[in-house]
């Protein structure tokens, strides 16, 4: 094998090879766990937001409900009256 001298190290075509074929096979895996970091940080954020969501939507099922069994009260108090 020939040897190369770069910057006053001399390194084989083989070692050469080996190092740009490990680049070469880092980049899809780099690029794919970016890609998978990104959407674990949009699913997180839709998470919280979901959450959110929810406990205004459980306040305003509170909310309803009370102010139906109000509106039930009402209408039995009337029908007592009227029976009256």
């Amino acid at each position: 094998m020939e040897a190369r001298s770069l910057g006053g190290v001399e390194m084989e075509d083989g070692i050469i090879m080996a190092i740009i074929a490990f680049v070469g096979a880092m980049v899809p895996i780099v690029t794919v766990i970016v890609k998978l970091n990104s959407t674990i940080t949009k699913l997180n954020t839709t998470m919280e937001v979901l959450s959110e969501q929810m406990k205004d939507s459980k306040q305003d099922r509170k909310s309803i409900h009370n102010q139906l069994s109000d509106h039930e009260t009402r209408i039995t108090v009337l029908e007592q009256e009227r029976r009256s």
